[in-house]
């Protein structure tokens, strides 16, 4: 009896923890733990210059619509949740640019746009689903040398195919990502991605000796139904067995 209890809280405190932070789909923490993708990571960058440096973290000093990509082992075509932590040296100038993109290097993307991209405003980091601007995450004046961590929801809205919608948090609570409130800002508007089988980050503008630090990517998932059905019946045949025991 006392080993069915303690499987059956294992069991909720499982499925308890995933119901809304989602189940991780890859991750990769650039320390030799990458998980979750078909060939770990690649690169684009023709600067041998300024080449790609990984030292417990992905560090960036040049310019690529893909400077890092990862294919993922099984494509997504439900809520797609997206973390990694950032940081930059060096001092930043207008629409100084690393976005996370998800799918495409055109497609919803998340990160910094330095300035408002246009210098009007001191906000650094945005979110978008299509196009090259974004909304600007209100207070978002990053700081050099200082770690940030970004959380973003991107799905399908009103019945979409496509997904048109992506919401963003900078350095969010553990209930905001729990319960997805609170949001720093809510991106619209549909993009051409229905499936997201791979992740990238993209650079624009970067010189001046400004460096971007990536670390701790984690992408993850909403349980499908059916994984709370497999639950219920988990539950329903540990009591079934609980009381044979007992009789």
């Amino acid at each position: 009896m006392k080993k069915i209890s303690l499987i059956a809280s294992s069991l909720l405190l499982a499925f308890g923890a995933n119901a809304h932070a989602g189940i991780i789909v890859a991750q990769e923490s650039f320390d030799g733990a990458s998980t979750g993708f078909k060939d770990g990571w690649a690169t684009d960058l023709k600067d041998k210059n300024k080449p790609l440096v990984v030292e417990k973290a992905l560090t960036i000093k040049t310019n690529s619509d893909r400077a890092a990509y990862w294919n993922l082992s099984n494509a997504q075509s439900g809520d797609v949740f997206i973390d990694f932590s950032f940081s930059y040296g060096g001092t930043l100038g207008d629409n100084d640019f690393l976005g996370l993109w998800l799918g495409d290097s055109t497609g919803p993307s998340f990160g910094l746009k330095a300035n408002c991209g246009n210098g009007k405003c001191t906000d650094d980091l945005y979110v978008r689903t299509i196009g090259t601007d974004g909304s600007f995450l209100l207070g978002s004046d990053l700081s050099a040398n200082t770690t940030y961590r970004l959380f973003g929801h991107l799905y399908k809205a009103d019945g979409s195919a496509y997904y048109n919608r992506f919401d963003a948090w900078l350095n969010p609570t553990a209930d905001e990502m729990h319960s997805l409130t609170g949001a720093d800002m809510k991106a619209s508007g549909t993009s051409k991605i229905k499936t997201v089988g791979s992740i990238g980050l993209r650079t624009v503008n970067i010189d001046n000796n400004v460096s971007l630090r990536v670390d701790d990517i984690r992408v993850s998932q909403v349980p499908e139904p059916g994984s709370l059905a497999l639950m219920g019946l988990a539950m329903a045949g540990l009591g079934l067995a609980s009381r044979r025991k007992r009789a």
